[in-house]
């Protein structure tokens, strides 16, 4: 039985800073993540980044589904697990003349969840919900007033993180309820250097968002080979602060001199629109699992323009399929489970015309530790386009995920 100690030292290090999970070192190299609150996150919990990234009709039994709060329900009951993932990205980054090269990665996710009684059980999750890592460099430019140009670098990082608590409720055998509730913070930091020949400016900005957001989840059996889900997550405004330092120097001096500096200053609110997802899971035989789910994403109901583009309404369509002989079998490959994937994104950001979506395909391995499993996945994403202004990117990432299973309050038999 798993040490009582670990629960704690794992529920407070959900609870302590988000600087846990490796904000500070970029979990994305792309440059899209300039726009808005920066790009969605390609770190999953448990085994759902090698199915598509979708899930809200997977019932959570032996794993934990952040996806639908219903699936919390079915954690088989005296159970505990958690959850610790890690992500690497390997991005390259293309316009019609030129090509580079990223590499990101850190801790990424951290979770746990229990039974609470026999139809119901809760978890505790704390995850990135968008991430930052951009660079913007040579960008030129005339003084207004004068005939003299300016050169100017920016550097952008950090992101927002996702403390969610869920609950999931059993009505019957038929039907799961679940309801979460998630507090979004984080920090986005940006630094740009202008440089005019004979001085230059070093502009600090740190923008805070924080704000709380709910969600409920349904999961429908219908028979023994086919489960509904559903999720709904409201609409709701972060709050923002800002922290601005203008920093100046001449001539050959190093000495920075402060021109301005503003702490706790109030900003536009980021509003995030009404999600609805459904989806389905169908095992056409025992050992094939299918999950298909499609989620809408009203942006454009927010009435809010980024500085370069504008929000539209986003759909996204997964579709992932697992392979397990048998779970229950004393042979090792019998009980790997094999998984592939495929995700479309039409995106939510308009730039010049064009729409910047996104598509992946993904597999993963189930590797089988006692009761618990090593979740390994690897992703191909494509994303953007390299015409006029835009960007195209290709993306490697690498999902690693252990998912650990205790049984807790079981007496031990002495013969």
């Amino acid at each position: 039985m798993m040490n009582r100690t670990m629960w704690c030292v794992l529920l407070m290090a959900l609870l302590q800073s988000h600087n846990t999970i490796g904000q500070t070192n970029n979990l994305t190299g792309s440059p899209y993540s300039l726009f808005g609150l920066g790009v969605g996150t390609n770190s999953n919990i448990g085994k759902n980044s090698a199915l598509g990234r979708g899930g809200y009709g997977l019932e959570g039994t032996g794993f934990i589904n952040n996806y639908n709060p219903a699936s919390y329900a079915a954690i088989y009951e005296k159970s505990f697990m958690y959850d610790i993932g890690f992500l690497a990205e390997l991005s390259t980054v293309a316009n019609q003349q030129n090509e580079e090269r990223r590499l990101a990665g850190n801790l990424s996710s951290l979770a746990i969840a229990s039974s609470i009684n026999k139809k119901s059980g809760f978890g505790l999750t704390l995850d990135p919900y968008s991430d930052v890592g951009y660079a913007v460099i040579g960008i030129e430019g005339n003084i207004e007033g004068s005939f003299d140009t300016f050169n100017s670098n920016i550097f952008g990082s950090g992101g927002l993180n996702d403390l969610k608590l869920s609950y999931g409720y059993r009505v019957n055998d038929y039907l799961n309820l679940g309801l979460g509730l998630s507090y979004l913070f984080g920090n986005i930091d940006e630094n740009e250097q202008i440089n005019t020949g004979t001085s230059s400016l070093t502009v600090q900005e740190t923008n805070r968002y924080f704000g709380a957001r709910i969600d409920f989840g349904a999961q429908g059996k219908l028979n023994d080979r086919l489960v509904l889900g559903a999720r709904w997550q409201l609409p709701t405004s972060l709050n923002a602060r800002r922290d601005r330092n203008v920093l100046k120097s001449t001539g050959l001096s190093l000495a920075q001199i402060p021109v301005e500096s503003t702490s706790n200053a109030t900003i536009t609110d980021f509003d995030l629109p009404l999600e609805i997802g459904t989806g389905l899971v169908f095992k056409p035989i025992t050992s094939i699992t299918l999950n298909l789910d499609y989620t809408k994403s009203y942006w454009s109901a927010t009435d809010q323009d980024d500085n370069i583009g504008t929000f539209v309404d986003q759909d996204i369509y997964a579709f992932g399929a697992e392979y397990l002989k048998d779970d229950q079998s004393f042979r090792f490959w019998e009980r790997m489970r094999f998984r592939v994937g495929f995700n479309y994104d039409s995106g939510y950001l308009r730039v010049n015309d064009e729409i910047i979506d996104s598509y992946s395909i993904t597999g993963g391995l189930g590797i089988p530790l006692g009761r618990s499993t090593l979740n390994l996945s690897y992703g191909y994403r494509g994303s953007g386009s390299a015409e006029g202004i835009l960007v195209q990117e290709t993306f490697h990432t690498f999902n690693v995920n252990f998912s650990l299973r205790d049984i807790w309050f079981l007496k031990r038999k002495v013969n």
